[in-house]
This record gives structure tokens, sequence and C-alpha cells, in this order.
């Protein structure tokens, strides 16, 4: 995190450029050039300029005022890293908070009009900004505001210190972990692109689109195995641009193989003028540096990507790599959640103890190659910042009361995890347990949900909040997402949530895997989150159509000094049961130390065995 110093040097070398530049205002994002949710090093200019190191925000800054946006899961966060710097804190989706096409407005309306020019000017740096954001925002700026796509980059010159472009090997991913070639994947989006009237040549610019498509992997982006490229996709054969000096042989071997032409990274720009106007699209999601170098040359056809419909729904051998990566990652938890219970208070354990101890736990573990995000480890009042993330300055020490909020995943060579457990250290308030409570059985109603054919994510989001919401409590967060095969651990197209929006109006079908994780957060006290992540599988067909239903992949037992037992139904303590039976089943045969299968043994318990023992 920067110092409040370092962020007032920072705006105030910034508006030294717009005044140079004739800008009235600059636009900030979190983004890169390929949309990436999280950032090479190179591309957090926002945190750099603003101090707040939360994963999703946006800064804007005018010769007299400088504010951030960023979204409920970070409001906590980002007032405290705010803190004596220029930047005021717009909370986005509360009511009354402009939003930042509207604050613009405001703040740019006393400023004078430039001689001549009818307009005020809104830089942001054209590299980074999708053609949907420029669009978006420009739409929504008035008349006497002009945005303008730079492709000059300020912080070139204002961060001196600047991480340079990554440059992380490009591997092979083993071959057993998906039944499908390239020349299907390619054969298949191209097919969408030719159903929907669309030119059979497109420009692939997302980075977990182009390493599914490609077979291949890397490290350029923290938790994500992707790599810095584009891809020109086209049935006359494809281009890869990406540097190719950091490919391993057995990847060269294999884009030879599959016909793919590699060319330098920034080659794609000159590369567009190859192709005829009208036989060549970029994605609706393209950044605008893209889309002014492919104007240039007449190119002006968009299209949706048709790879995330794709890639969404995993096949038979992709269903096998995630259970298996579940398997080594229920042993890893197993360990930690057993050192929890028997040495963690001894050792005076804090937040970061918890990730340092976990991580170590994955990486002894087979296929082991990263994590998939960072360790959220919220003890009490951290648990309720929903993706904290515990620095040295900030980490709890653990206590022998209240509740532990674990967040955390891993790729492994086979597949990808996402799991959340809520654990309790010690006595836990009435709050605590009843609030527990509510989530595991919206947890698990989701779990077991039996649904037709066609329902879509919002409709799915009721069952995990229904129970919650019977006693006034929510969460701002959605309850559901995709996850990626040795990809980015969030992947759409789908969501389940409550609000409408393209991805929860998708529907759910067979092969999807998506996250269940409902969660309640009580500001300054105590949060509590369950995640499992679950397969949609075909489960018969009625007279009235055909139904669906999700197998649980994820394995780790719950918690079950968290919950009010007394308040399950009959089948969700079934259920439970049952759920944990197979993590017995399963995990068992992984645990060669004899404490870590003593402790299973007994977190497996029947619930009826548990709640004759707490009523003694």
């Amino acid at each position: 995190m920067q110092s409040s110093h370092s962020v007032i040097s920072c705006v105030g070398a910034l508006r030294r450029y717009m005044q140079q530049k004739g800008l009235a205002a600059f636009v900030v994002l979190t983004a890169d050039p390929h949309g990436s949710e999280y950032l090479p090093a190179h591309y957090e200019t926002r945190a750099r300029l603003t101090g707040f190191d939360g994963s999703a925000g946006t800064a804007v800054v005018t010769p007299s005022a400088a504010a951030l946006w960023t979204d409920s899961r970070y409001f906590l966060q980002a007032a405290r890293q705010l803190a004596d710097t220029p930047f005021t804190l717009q909370r986005e989706g509360v009511e009354g908070v402009p939003t930042v096409a509207e604050w613009l407005a405001g703040e740019l309306s006393a400023l004078p009009t430039p001689a001549g020019s009818g307009a005020k000017a809104v830089g942001i740096v054209a590299e980074t900004c999708s053609r949907s954001a420029f669009l978006a925002l420009q739409a929504a700026l008035p008349a006497h505001v002009r945005l303008v796509a730079l492709d000059d980059d300020p912080f070139r010159d204002i961060w001196p210190e600047r991480p340079p472009l990554p440059a992380a090997e490009v591997y092979v991913q083993p071959a057993e972990w998906t039944s499908r070639t390239f020349a299907q994947k390619r054969d298949a989006a191209l097919g969408a692109l030719r159903a929907a009237g669309q030119p059979e040549a497109l420009v692939v610019d997302d980075l977990s689109e182009i390493a599914w498509l490609t077979g291949l992997r890397g490290g350029d982006v923290d938790y994500n195995p992707v790599f810095m490229a584009y891809l020109l996709l086209a049935r006359e054969g494809a281009t890869l641009f990406s540097n190719g000096h950091r490919f391993t042989p057995e990847a060269l071997a294999q884009l030879a193989a599959d016909g793919i032409g590699l060319q330098p990274y920034a080659a794609v720009f000159d590369a567009l003028e190859a192709w005829a106007p009208g036989r060549l699209a970029l994605t609706e999601t393209a950044n605008m540096r893209l889309v002014e170098a492919a104007r240039r040359v007449g190119h002006t056809a968009f299209a949706a990507s048709p790879v995330p419909a794709l890639r969404a729904v995993k096949d038979e051998a992709e269903q096998a790599g995630f259970r298996r990566a579940v398997r080594e990652d229920g042993a890893a938890m197993v360990g930690l959640l057993r050192r929890l219970d028997e040495v963690a208070l001894r050792e005076a354990w804090t937040e970061q103890t918890v990730d340092e101890v976990l991580t170590a736990l994955r990486a002894a573990r087979p296929g082991f190659r990263s994590l998939s995000f960072a360790t959220i480890a919220g003890y009490g009042p951290h648990g309720a910042i929903v993706h904290y993330e515990a620095t040295p300055a900030t980490a709890s020490r653990l206590e022998a009361r209240g509740l532990l909020l674990l967040d955390s995943g891993a790729h492994y060579a086979s597949g990808t995890t996402d799991l959340t457990r809520t654990v309790a250290l010690g006595p836990v308030s009435d709050e605590e347990r009843r609030v527990c409570t509510l989530v595991m059985k919206g947890h698990v109603a989701l779990a077991r949900m039996r649904f037709p054919e066609g329902t879509v994510g919002l409709q799915l989001d009721t069952a995990a909040r229904a129970a919650m919401w019977s006693e006034g409590y929510d969460f701002g967060h959605g309850t559901g997402h995709g996850v990626g095969s040795v990809l980015p651990v969030h992947e759409g197209p789908l969501q389940i949530r409550k609000d409408v929006r393209p991805c929860t109006l998708l529907p759910v079908g067979p092969g999807q895997i998506v996250t269940d994780e409902p969660g309640v957060y009580v500001e300054g006290r105590f949060g509590v989150r369950i995640e499992n992540m679950l397969l949609c599988r075909r489960d018969g067909t009625t007279p009235f159509g055909c139904f669906l239903r999700f197998e649980t992949l994820t394995l780790c037992p719950y918690d079950l000094r968290t919950f009010d037992l007394g308040r399950f139904t009959p089948g969700e303590i079934a259920w439970i049961d049952d759920y944990h039976a197979l993590c017995r089943r399963e995990l068992m045969p992984l645990l060669s130390d004899e404490a870590d299968r003593r402790w299973l043994e007994a977190a497996t318990r029947p619930v009826s065995e548990v709640s004759a023992s707490c009523a003694k």
C-alpha cells in the first residue's frame, strides 16, 4: 500500500500531465489490455495512484478534486486506505452516490470550456480501456464533456519504479485433462460466429480464452495461469501474438502441430492490415488501442466472443481433473483445520500464519501449481470484510473465541479449487451461531436443488437466501460463479446472484461448474461464508421436461460446532451426513498423518452423535 505522501505526489504529477495535455480530468481504471480480473504489476496504476489496493475500483482526478469508486466488498478497506489522501470514497450501489459520469459532470461544470474546442476533454489510457467501457462512459457523459482514448500512458513517467511487462514461462497443459483439441475448439468457436452472421476471423484478446483455446498455460498474472497474448483465430490458420522467448520447447512444438503461427506480442496491431475490411472482427470488449488500430485499416465489425459459452461446459476429462484437484485440496484443508484445533492458539497464530500454513500444506500435495487467489483469513471483525487480505500491519492474532472465515483455493495440474469454511476457535455468540446456521441452510438448499432445464442463475439465487431473508439478513455479493479448469477461478459467463444482469439470465446447464457461497457480514463484529463448487448434471426427464441437479465437488468438512443443529430439518441433516461420509471416504486414503486421520474421523461424525455429545 502506498503512503499518503506518495499518493499526494502521484496525484500532483498526474495533474501536471493533464495540464500539459489540455485535459479537464483523467480516469484510471483497474484494468490491463485484456480485461483481466487480477492485474500484472505493470498495470496496477489505479492502486499506485490512490493507495487503495483492492481488486476493483475506478479513480478520477480533476484539477481540484479526486474520487474513487468501488463496490461493497471493499467499502471498509477503501475507507481505511484512502484516509489522508486527496481521494474521497464513492460507494457504488449506495443510494445518493453519483456515478462516475454524474460526478464528472458536476465537477467539470465549474471549469471554463477550452477556447475553440467546444467540449472539456477527459483522458483515459486506450490500452487499458475496453471498447464497451469507453462507449458506456462516453454515452453517460453530458454533451460538453468529451472522452479521449490516449495512446500515451502518463504512468510511464510519473511511476518511475513501474514493474516491466511480465514474461513468465509458457507451458503445455497436460492433454489428459481435456478431451477437446485445438481444432475442435477453433471449429466450434468459428461455427458459432458463422451462425451469428459474424466474420469468421476473430482477434481474441481475453487471456483465459487464449489459454483455453491453445491448451497452453503461463504465469503472467498472479493467481491466473495465463500469459500476455492476442490470438487471431481464422479458418485460414491461427496466429498467436506473444513474445516467444519464454515458450517451452513442448509449447512451441504444440503450436507447430496445431498450425498456430507465433509472432511478437506488439505485432498484432500491424497484422490487422493483412485482412480485408469485413473479413475480421474484434471482440466487443477489445481495448481501445486495438480498436483504433483496426479502424485505421477499415475494420469496424465487433462480435461477442463465443469462447466463454463453449468453455463453461466442462468435458469428461476436465470434470475428472476437478475431482482429482478437490481431493488433494481437501487433504490439505484437513491438515490445516486439525492444526487450527490443536496447535494454532498454543503457537500464537495470526491470520497470516493461517495463510502460510495452508499454502505450505497445499504446496506439498501432488500436482500443486499455485494459489488460485489470495487467501482470505479473516478473524472476528476482519471476517466482515468480504475480500480481506491480512498484512503484517493488520493481521489479528487468533484467540480462543469467535469465528475465523477462511476463503481459499489453488490450481493443480488437473483442476482448480475455490472453497470457504467458517470455523469456531472457541465459544461463539448466539448471533454468530444463528447466522452460521442460516448461511448453512442456504448453502445446503442450493446444493440440493433439482430444477428444470432452462433455469437461470437469478432464479436459483433465492434458494441460498430464503432462510436468511426470513430473519432479516442478506449479503451483497453473488452466490455463485463459474470456475476455470486450471484457468481463472472466477469464470463467466454464468453467475448466480440476486440482481438482474446478463450473466444472471443465462441458464445453468449440464457440465457447468459453479460455486455455492452464501454469507452474512456483521460490520465490525464477524463474517460468515460457506462455499463449495458444484457440477451441474442431468437428473432425468418427467412429463414436465428435463431436470437437472448439482453434484458437490468440494471435499472439506463443515464445522458443526458453529451451528444450532436443532434448527436443521431431517433432509438437511441427511444431506450433511451424506456429504461428511463422502469426505471421509475420499480423503482418508490421502492422509498419511495419523493425527489428521483421527481429526477427519471426528469431524465427519453423524450429526446425531454430535448433537448427543453437545447435550451431555
